[in-house]
């Protein structure tokens, strides 16, 4: 019997930690309340920095320079710590090193006239969205792999150390009669801050 470590095809083969550009994802959105999403604009993926401070810079960055393609407009993100007390969104990332995620969740009273629709998760590779389909209760789970999954420890789920192994990513919460909420994954847990 073999005690080889098994690796699972969704663990991460970097060696440090990957980095993105911190502009938000670009989101447009019409007179009609439609939101769109750029996925790239007129100039590649590339890198800046070097060695191991190499930073991601996706292509829908070029949609960010310049005025909003016509007829559209920019909405303004709403931060996650200035929600009203009926709407909460929240977030655990969990798997360790061979199956890491991140577990979004949220709470909307039906007072408050609000509804989440969809969820979208900037990644240090790219982007994943996914729809809060009817009857669909908490939470949504973001699968990670490859460079998306790199963790520094093993901890399921994750003690917000200081760290931050995701520390980039932003979780996007279109919350109908809100707009988009912006959540980073930037959380230090108060019980690993020393006194």
């Amino acid at each position: 019997m073999s005690n080889a470590q098994e690796y699972s095809i969704t663990r991460t083969r970097a060696t440090w930690k990957p980095r993105v550009d911190a502009r938000d994802l670009p989101f447009f959105a019409n007179g009609d309340g439609n939101v769109f999403l750029g996925v790239s604009g007129d100039q590649p993926a590339s890198y800046t920095g070097s060695g191991r401070t190499l930073v991601g810079m996706p292509p829908y960055l070029g949609l960010l320079e310049g005025p909003a393609p016509s007829g559209l407009t920019r909405p303004k993100l709403v931060p996650c710590d200035q929600l009203p007390e009926e709407v909460s969104i929240d977030y655990r990332i969990d798997g360790g090193f061979n199956n890491n995620c991140v577990v979004a969740s949220w709470s909307v009273s039906a007072e408050s006239g609000c509804e989440v629709e969809w969820m979208c998760l900037k990644t240090f590779t790219g982007m994943q969205l996914k729809y809060v389909m009817p009857k669909k209760r908490p939470p949504l789970v973001f699968a990670l792999g490859d460079e998306d999954a790199f963790a520094y420890c093993d901890k399921k789920p994750c003690d917000e150390c200081a760290f931050r192994c995701k520390n980039g990513f932003v979780l996007y919460v279109g919350v109908r009669n809100l707009g988009i909420v912006a959540a980073p994954l930037d959380r230090i847990s108060s019980l690993n801050l020393k006194k």
